[in-house]
């Protein structure tokens, strides 16, 4: 508590003087008749003061500043960005009002900065006709409450603007500064505005200091160098991708100076999914995106970090919060804070413990998190999203919950891509993906770490193979068994090229579920299919089975599961007959799975769909035979390598073509 008798005043007409938008405050300076007086004054006070003077002139009406300049029974309230605020410009508050009670709080006394201690001398004050001024980082959770509701003048202030800068930099350093841009100082500290503006320097000097320190404000922060800015993410999904795009927009637009942090709505979020799917990771892209820095805190550190008393918890939770907020805008990870118990749910004999706890995290969050001086963006990450206080993700706190599901193949693809760097550069990494699809990101990170170990220990260069014996189990079947799953895919792959029915993307002989390998495609045919369409697919998927018959036996291989060659190919047929009016019959018959029905208990059914099949596949066994050069050589290839890439399959086919075998069949037009 500070009075206005014990202070040094600086003329008032500083403070109070109206300047216009477009006008130097420091023309209309000196044109006041006691300038020379003022200046001298001015050069005694710190710059710190200064600023927070031009700031609070530039924020206050005219009308307030004139109105606080006397005895007037008003309650003010100052709410500014965060700790470091508060003294610099309460002593700016203290020079241009005077005040029966002035109090400062800045959140460090757990026992002193709280909404119900003070309330009876700001009553005696206001009572009294004194002016009673408050100014504090979290208004709403450290002044006294009665001072909250009976503001008469509540002013919240943001970054210095180009008048405030220019008008302090002219009464410090006696030069003008030149052209100021809009939202130079924009997120910086304001020990560090003020530190750029130095006595005995130029005022050009000084706005190039500015410059530089808000160029470095927007450069990645330290410690996120592995990581990759938002942009070059992969696999987190489309509705968390969408609201980091816009919360990185809208950021710039803050930090450009044409919007307020406190506009930009739903900041705060909870990510959820399984352990690897990269919840913490995505977080720290976010902070290195958004040029501010990151606090990274797990609930459970909390417990660990300290004895696990009440008070030494509360006090934890106190000092993160505090230090995030004294360095926004920046990035709060909440890890595991599922960690927190539902206050619903806690067992009632530690509800005394928990509930003060999660009640105190709840308060701390709001005050971080709410108000025109807050400027954190708060995640809080979690692997049991149902296990979450309902309080915790209201709206105005964390919000919502987005899960992050595993990555896809084009999303593996992509996080391979970027922890390999710069090896295997021009090597089609979708194959290797394929055969990793359903993994986490840890773990894709993590086959590209062993890869490089691998073949940095044979010091050599990494080889697609180094990464595929991370990604695949080691082959334990012999070379002959490996050629004929390579003939039984490349027969997929050259006559789905041939009749045009599909567009290979990759092949493998790698195990994968109940298949011995595995061809991924993409399938030309539309949603609405003609009797051809589906001829052609059906070959494709029986030629696997026809190059089995040619270089050795038909075998269980194309069958027996569910979603095997021949159990497609069949139902694929009786649908035609059933379904989709594509069997020589208009009548409707039933869905798929009815069709299917109909091909286990109808024997005139189950024969139509017979008799197409065998024509079909003796369809495929001509083909294969007729470009059995070809799938022998994309099979040995893929013997050896174990995936290929799509295009590495047409490249074979295509030069093979050239070479002379005249008689293969051109994709036709789909």
């Amino acid at each position: 508590m500070t009075k206005s008798a014990d202070k040094p005043q600086l003329p008032r007409r500083l403070a109070a003087a109206s300047i216009p938008a477009d006008a130097d405050p420091f023309d209309a300076f000196l044109a006041e008749p006691n300038a020379s007086e003022m200046m001298a004054t001015a050069a005694n006070s710190r710059v710190t003061t200064l600023l927070a003077m031009a700031m609070l002139q530039d924020a206050m009406r005219p009308a307030d500043l004139k109105r606080i300049s006397k005895a007037a029974g008003l309650a003010v309230v100052i709410g500014v960005p965060g700790p470091d605020w508060v003294d610099p410009v309460a002593r700016a508050l203290n020079r241009v009002g005077v005040w029966g009670d002035f109090l400062k709080r800045s959140g460090e006394s757990r026992t002193q900065d709280r909404p119900d201690v003070g309330c009876a001398a700001v009553a005696e004050a206001l009572g009294a006709g004194q002016n009673v001024g408050g100014i504090s980082n979290a208004p709403e959770r450290y002044l006294p409450s009665n001072l909250m509701a009976l503001a008469d003048i509540r002013v919240d202030l943001g970054s210095p603007s180009p008048r405030a800068l220019r008008s302090t930099i002219r009464l410090a350093t006696g030069s003008r500064p030149g052209p100021i841009k809009p939202g130079i100082a924009a997120g910086l500290p304001f020990a560090t505005v003020a530190g750029c503006i130095r006595r005995g320097s130029s005022g050009r000097a000084c706005v190039r200091r500015i410059e530089n320190a808000s160029r470095a404000l927007s450069s990645p922060p330290q410690g996120l160098d592995d990581v990759p800015f938002l942009k070059d993410c992969h696999g987190y999904g489309d509705e968390v991708m969408r609201w980091s795009q816009g919360l990185v927009s809208a950021m710039a637009e803050v930090r450009a100076g044409t919007r307020h942090m406190s506009s930009v709505e739903e900041r705060h979020i909870v990510l959820a999914g399984e352990a690897g799917v990269g919840k913490t990771s995505f977080a720290r892209s976010l902070a290195k995106s958004l040029g501010v820095p990151l606090h990274a805190t797990s609930v459970s550190a909390w417990f660990a970090s300290t004895g696990g008393y009440l008070n030494e918890i509360v006090k934890q939770v106190d000092m993160v919060f505090c230090h995030a907020v004294a360095s926004g805008p920046a990035v709060l990870l909440l890890d595991e804070i599922d960690a927190l118990p539902n206050r619903a749910t806690v067992d009632s004999r530690h509800r005394d413990y928990w509930v003060p706890i999660v009640s105190h995290i709840l308060t701390a969050l709001d005050s971080a998190v709410s108000g025109a001086s807050s400027s954190l963006i708060v995640i809080g990450t979690t692997n049991f999203p149902e296990r979450l206080d309902e309080a915790l993700v209201r709206p105005g706190r964390l919000n919502r919950v987005i899960r992050i599901e595993r990555p896809d193949i084009p999303a593996i693809a992509g996080i391979l891509r970027h922890h390999l760097g710069d090896d295997l550069r021009n090597v089609d990494l979708g194959p290797v993906a394929a055969i990793g699809a359903g993994a986490t990101g840890a773990e894709v990170a993590g086959w590209a770490k062993r890869a490089r170990v691998s073949a940095r220990a044979a010091r050599r260069p990494m080889a697609l193979a180094d990464l595929v014996a991370q990604v695949a189990p080691a082959e334990t079947r012999d070379y002959e068994e490996v050629l004929a799953v390579a003939r039984h895919e490349a027969g997929h792959c050259v006559v789905g090229h041939m009749v045009g029915s599909i567009e290979v993307q990759a092949v493998s002989t790698v195990p994968t579920g109940p298949y011995a390998g595995v061809t991924r495609s993409r399938v030309r045919v539309r949603s609405s299919v003609t009797r051809r369409d589906l001829d052609d697919y059906v070959t494709t998927l029986l030629a696997g089975r026809a190059a089995d018959a040619l270089w050795g036996s038909v075998h269980s291989g194309a069958a027996g599961q569910q979603g095997s060659d021949l159990a497609t190919a069949t139902r694929l047929v009786a649908a035609a007959h059933a379904s989709y009016g594509l069997g020589g019959s208009l009548a409707w018959l039933g869905s798929e799975d009815e069709a299917m029905q109909m091909v286990r208990l109808d024997p005139n059914f189950r024969h139509r769909v017979e008799a197409d099949l065998t024509a079909l596949q003796k369809r495929a066994d001509a083909l294969v035979a007729e470009h059995a050069v070809v799938i022998d050589a994309v099979a040995r290839r893929l013997a050896t390598q174990r995936v290929m890439a799509g295009e590495e399959v047409r490249q074979i086919i295509a030069a093979m073509t050239v070479r002379g075998a005249s008689d293969l069949v051109a994709p036709r037009d789909t």
